[in-house]
């Protein structure tokens, strides 16, 4: 799935530093689903501060993320 992130310097470099990144679902859903980060790219918003990080996101298995 691609998805894009769009926020500050700091707040864009806090979700590239991550390996795993936790999303909160829906009520009947999964409480919560690690995502892995994969062909990340970020690009500077000509106009303002804001910055626009690009990734592919992979469900993460339960089994991986006890490891």
């Amino acid at each position: 799935m691609r998805v894009c992130f769009y926020g500050t310097d700091e707040e864009i470099t806090r979700i590239c530093q991550r390996p795993v990144l936790a999303m909160v679902g829906p009520r009947r859903t999964q409480p919560m689903v690690a995502f892995e980060l994969f062909n990340v790219s970020v690009t500077a918003n000509p106009y303002g501060s804001l910055f626009r990080l690009a990734a592919d996101l992979t469900e993460v298995r339960r089994e991986e993320v006890n490891e």
